[in-house]
């Protein structure tokens, strides 16, 4: 299971690249496929931001990512960090008072708008003071007409840059250059490049109950977030995303020590709906669940058994995340020290994930020693726990009975 995405370099007046366009693509043909504009930028948020540390795309520099007009009046903008991702504004949007009002909000908490394709109409006007990058496409529209469009609202543009986008040759390149022009982008400079890189696979049957508990009028926390707890790709990304976005947004501190639960109540209802709505729409897909997921969760189970066994109850939750998480590197193909930076855990869980020594630490190479059958290496670690051969084998049995069992419901 992978993800595949388009990136066209944007440069500055010195050629350099200063951010990338990120375009949704299904494998590695360079042509947007046959899917609504919802799902692509759906899949991109979910793949590209909410999954593998976004740094792997884009680097250091800026993202400038397509959104629906509807997507914007949700809110789901809201799940990607400000001070990383423009967001575009398309032409085929209607630049109507529901989507302004959304545009202005998300504005006031520091979200960065592109006009893309700028249709030089003044139906866009209300929009300006929001905006702070305006894409021309030099093929649609004439200089003329572009210089004209910028000469009459003078006062309106002040603060924002031009961007001519589908430059192909250097004269083009100078003249917008000349005319004021601070970011360029087209083949002249790069064509888009395909990247490639393994994603998350949601479990079907958990998200649509997640959808189902969502669109209650007053949401269950206690349930919701047992659903969260036995989906690993559920709950790697909502902890992204409260370490990456609301942390930013509501000044949270000390997140590292919040549970699962505490974090959807600083999520809120609405906050939830739109993180749900997100991944439901990216899970449009046909890919089955893997076997690592199986294991991730029978590792989870068998943590939480064997801290429980030591009692040592005070670890619980750390147990969870730890099992839930150890097989984060082997599924994503990605470095365990860099993917942890990305989400908020406890200390004790991060230091178990990337092998620092430790209770938990201890607990996960047990269970992966007796998935390999290496009995004696399993043994030493559980005896020094104080756990005995027969208790681990009980632990397994248990948590592999639990995790087999709960798929089928």
């Amino acid at each position: 299971m992978y993800a595949f995405t388009a990136r066209q370099p944007i440069f500055d007046r010195n050629m350099k690249t200063v951010a990338y366009e990120l375009l949704f693509r299904d494998g590695m043909e360079n042509r947007f496929p046959d899917v609504s504009a919802e799902y692509a930028t759906s899949r991109m948020i979910s793949d590209q931001f909410l999954c593998i540390p976004s740094l792997r795309i884009t680097g250091s520099h800026t993202a400038y990512i397509n959104f629906p007009a509807q997507m914007i009046v949700n809110r789901c903008g809201e799940a990607l960090p400000n001070d990383r991702v423009v967001i575009e504004l398309l032409e085929e949007s209607v630049p109507g008072a529901e989507l302004l009002q959304a545009v202005r909000a998300m504005h006031a908490r520091g979200a960065c708008f592109a006009l893309d394709d700028c249709t030089l109409s003044p139906d866009w006007d209300a929009f300006l003071p929001y905006v702070s990058v305006i894409k021309f496409d030099i093929r649609k529209n004439t200089p003329d007409e572009i210089f004209q469009y910028i000469n009459e609202r003078r006062p309106l543009l002040s603060r924002i840059q031009f961007l001519a986008e589908k430059v192909e040759t250097q004269e083009e390149y100078r003249k917008y250059r000349a005319a004021g022009f601070s970011l360029f982008q087209g083949f002249f400079f790069c064509k888009p490049e395909i990247i490639k890189n393994r994603r998350l696979s949601h479990n079907q049957l958990t998200i649509f109950r997640l959808q189902m508990e969502v669109s209650r009028h007053n949401l269950d926390f206690p349930r919701i977030e047992a659903l969260l707890k036995t989906d690993l790709t559920l709950s790697y990304k909502i902890m992204r995303y409260m370490k990456h976005i609301v942390c930013k947004q509501y000044g949270v501190c000390n997140f590292n020590k919040l549970t699962l639960k505490e974090i959807l109540m600083y999520l809120g209802e609405d906050g939830l709906r739109r993180f749900v709505a997100v991944v439901a729409l990216a899970n449009l897909s046909h890919d089955s669940v893997s076997e690592l997921y199986h294991l991730s969760m029978v590792r989870r189970k068998f943590c939480e058994l064997m801290v429980g066994y030591i009692g040592k109850d005070a670890l619980i939750y750390s147990a969870f995340l730890t099992g839930l998480f150890s097989l984060l590197e082997t599924i994503l193909e990605f470095p365990m020290e860099e993917l942890i930076k990305q989400v908020a855990v406890p200390p004790d869980v991060s230091e178990a994930l990337c092998g620092q020594p430790g209770i938990l630490t201890d607990i996960v190479s047990v269970c992966r020693y007796y998935e390999q059958l290496d009995w004696e290496s399993a043994s030493k670690i559980s005896e020094a726990l104080g756990i005995t051969a027969a208790g681990v084998t009980d632990a397994m049995k248990t948590a592999t009975e639990w995790a087999r069992d709960y798929s089928v419901f």
